[in-house]
């Protein structure tokens, strides 16, 4: 078996090309020359590099030989935004404009308090929206019996211009709603009186299909710098006071039982609005 190994072998090394190799010697001297080949390499590359630079340094310094610059960090600067304020949000003004009269806004302050009714009245959340006298005298002018003059002035068109309150205590005691309007003049205020007197005078007794009203005026002067009080039924009475460029209107219903109308209570409240609008507004 040895045997047949051994000329096998011999065999195959017969077939092989012959290779001839180098000496240790010859290997050596092969590595040194790689070796510096590698290190001419780098060389010329750390000359390229510093020719860069100094072609940076001749541009900035100029002619050779002069100090090159000094190049200082330039800080760097962070840009912040100014958001303009939204406009869903409005800053409150501690006065009004000057384009506005103070007499044209009217605060809650100026208005009626529960307490100032009785004890027992609350304030009423939402708007009034019953009918009041003005549906009654505008069929009046439809009808002909007036022509509505004098004209009813213009509202001054300004936010919180006219305000409404509604108290009440139960079916039992009476129910006030008060309306209070800044026209920005004292002219104009005495207009809009001026302008529903007509209205009371000239539509006195109104019968319009199953509508019978008959407006007397039963008082004036009593509060304020004008004032009207009106009956307009067995259990209604108006009344209409002009303090300065302020108008104040109030709509007292009371219980429908006979002699419920309360005139003194109208004319208190009437003392009272005016006192609340003074405190409030310029317009005293």
């Amino acid at each position: 078996m040895r045997d047949d190994i051994s000329q096998q072998l011999d065999g195959f090394g017969a077939d092989m090309p012959a290779t001839t190799w180098a000496s240790p010697a010859e290997i050596r001297g092969r590595g040194e020359r790689r070796r510096r080949v590698r290190t001419v390499g780098m060389t010329a590359a750390g000359v390229a590099a510093l020719a860069v630079v100094a072609g940076a340094a001749f541009v900035l310094g100029g002619r050779p030989g002069e100090p090159a610059p000094t190049l200082t960090a330039r800080p760097s600067i962070t840009v912040v935004p100014q958001l303009s304020p939204s406009p869903s949000v409005r800053p409150r003004l501690t006065s009004p404009s000057p384009a506005v009269p103070f007499d044209t806004v009217i605060p809650l302050d100026a208005m009626l308090r529960a307490a100032d009714v009785s004890p027992a009245h609350r304030v009423q959340g939402g708007e009034y929206l019953g009918e009041n006298y003005r549906y009654v005298t505008g069929l009046c002018q439809e009808k002909g019996q007036w022509d509505g003059k004098p004209v009813r002035p213009q509202l001054s068109g300004a936010r919180d211009s006219s305000r409404q309150r509604v108290l009440a205590a139960g079916q039992d005691a009476v129910h006030v709603v008060q309306q209070v309007t800044g026209y920005g003049s004292a002219r104009s205020a005495g207009e809009l009186i001026a302008h529903e007197r007509a209205g009371f005078e000239h539509c006195a007794v109104l019968d319009h299909r199953e509508t019978h009203v008959e407006f007397e005026i039963i008082a004036t002067g009593f509060a304020g710098d004008e004032a009207l009080l009106v009956r307009m039924s067995p259990r209604t009475l108006l009344v209409l006071v002009r303090v300065g460029a302020v108008y104040t209107e109030l709509s007292l219903t009371f219980p429908a039982t006979p002699g419920a109308a309360d005139v003194a209570l109208a004319q208190d409240l009437a003392d009272k609005a005016v006192a609340r609008i003074c405190a409030a507004t310029t317009a005293c």
